[in-house]
C-alpha cells in the first residue's frame, strides 16, 4: 500500500479547519480559542448554540481573520452543532481536513504540526488524537474503541468481565506508531473534508447529544475507510467524567437512547443477544439515579425509542417529559 502525507496536494502542510461547538461556557471558550489560534489552522469555525452568557458579544469582538462565527438562534445540541459547523467547514473553506472538539477541549502545542507530518494511506479517512485531562492523565471518555463483535473470543471476554469496555488499552498511548480503531469521540478527531462533502456526509443532528461522534466514526469505518489512533497528537479536555442528572435529568434520555442505537449499529445481527447486557447496564444506571425526578419515564421512553431507533422526538419533548409531574 502506498503512503502519502496528510496533505492531498503534496505542496506543503495540508489545510485543516477546526470546528468548535459551544454552549454557555464563555470562560472556558476563551481558553480554547486562545490555544487553537496559537496553531496554524487555516480556519476556525465556532458554532455558538444560542448561548445566553455573552458568548455572541465576545466572539463579535475577535479580530483573527481565520475565525468564522456561526450564531444559532436555538440550541442545536452537540450533534446539531457539529453537523452545522462541519457542513460550513467542508463547503465554505478550502480545507483538506476538518478537526472537531468541544468548548472545553483544545490541542496541545504542536498537535496540528504532528498531524500534518503524518504519513497516511489513501484509505485512511479519519485520525483520532490522544485526549488527556489537564493533569496529563488519560481522559477515559475520549478513548477510541475497537468493536468486540468482529471476534467471538472478544464477545466472550466482554460477557465474563462486565467492567470491560470497548476502549483501546491504555498501553496504546505509550506507543509511537499509528494504531487502527473502529470509532472515536469528536474531541481531536480529524476527518477528510472530501468525505464530509461526499459519501460520509454529516453527523446525525437529531441525536442532539451523546453518541453522535461514535456513530459518525463507526459509519466512516462501515464505508470501508480506516481510522487511526495517533498517540503523538495530544489534546486536553477539561471536563467532568460524570453527568449531573440532578441538574439536567433530560440528559439520561439521550445517554440511554443513543447508546442503544450505537450498540445496535456496531453489533449487527448479534444485537439482540447482546441487548440483555445492555438493558442490565441501563437498569444499573436507573438504580444509581432512581431518586432523580421523572427518571422512570425518561428511562422507559429512552429504551423504547432506542430499540425502535426513533430519533424523531425533538428536544422540547424530551425536556417536557423530564419536567412533567
Amino acid at each position: 500500500m502506498s503512503l502519502n502525507s496528510a496533505s492531498s496536494t503534496g505542496q506543503g502542510p495540508c489545510k485543516v479547519t477546526a470546528v468548535i461547538v459551544t454552549y454557555n461556557r464563555l470562560s472556558m471558550l476563551k481558553t480554547v480559542i486562545k490555544h487553537t489560534l496559537a496553531q496554524n489552522f487555516s480556519s476556525v469555525v465556532v458554532v455558538n448554540n444560542a448561548s445566553p452568557d455573552g458568548t455572541r458579544g465576545w466572539l463579535a469582538g475577535q479580530t483573527d481573520p481565520r475565525l468564522r462565527i456561526l450564531n444559532e438562534t436555538i440550541n442545536l445540541g452537540g450533534a446539531g452543532g457539529f453537523a452545522r459547523g462541519m457542513d460550513y467547514a467542508a463547503r465554505q473553506t478550502d480545507c483538506e481536513w476538518i478537526v472537531c472538539f468541544d468548548d472545553d477541549a483544545w490541542p496541545q502545542p504542536g498537535a496540528l504540526g504532528q498531524f500534518q507530518s503524518l504519513s497516511l494511506s489513501s484509505e485512511t479517512g479519519g485520525v483520532a488524537a490522544a485526549v488527556y485531562f489537564p493533569d496529563d492523565t488519560v481522559c477515559d471518555m475520549n478513548r477510541p474503541g475497537l468493536s468486540p463483535f468482529r471476534k467471538i473470543g472478544s464477545i466472550i471476554r466482554l460477557i465474563r468481565d462486565r467492567k470491560k469496555t470497548f476502549a483501546i488499552d491504555l498501553a496504546a498511548y505509550e506507543k509511537d506508531e499509528l494504531q487502527p480503531v473502529d470509532y472515536a469521540s469528536f474531541v481531536g478527531f480529524f476527518v477528510r473534508a472530501g468525505l464530509v462533502r461526499g459519501s460520509l456526509g454529516l453527523p446525525q443532528k437529531d441525536l442532539f447529544v451523546y453518541a453522535d461522534d461514535t456513530l459518525y466514526t463507526w459509519k466512516l469505518r462501515s464505508l470501508g475507510w480506516k481510522i487511526k489512533f495517533a498517540p503523538g497528537i495530544r489534546f486536553y479536555h477539561d471536563c467532568s467524567t460524570t453527568v449531573d442528572f440532578s441538574r439536567n435529568n433530560w440528559k439520561m434520555y439521550y445517554i440511554i437512547r443513543n447508546r442503544i442505537i450505537f450498540y445496535r449499529k456496531i453489533s449487527g445481527i448479534l444485537f439482540f443477544p447482546f441487548s440483555v447486557l445492555l438493558v442490565f447496564g441501563v437498569f444499573r444506571l436507573y438504580l444509581k439515579n432512581r431518586n432523580i425526578r421523572n427518571v422512570r419515564r425518561l428511562v422507559l421512553t429512552a429504551i423504547w425509542d432506542g430499540f425502535l431507533q426513533n430519533t424523531k422526538r425533538n428536544h422540547e419533548f424530551v425536556v417536557s417529559i423530564s419536567e412533567t409531574s
